[in-house]
């Protein structure tokens, strides 16, 4: 099962991985909100180390 992550436009920030209904609520959360943000699928090619933010 694939998991996805969320880019935040105004913080830089990447959020844990999360299943994609999860993604979906926040990004329309943070669109009423204003904020711009990105969902991305979380699969073995794209991997982030949350804590050091490297591979970004």
């Amino acid at each position: 099962m694939n998991s996805y992550i969320i880019i935040r436009s105004d913080t830089k920030s990447i959020s844990p991985p999360m299943p994609k209904q999860e993604a979906i609520k926040k990004l329309k959360q943070y669109g009423k909100e204003g904020i711009s943000s990105y969902i991305v699928s979380n699969c073995k090619n794209l991997e982030f180390d949350l804590l050091n933010k490297t591979n970004l």
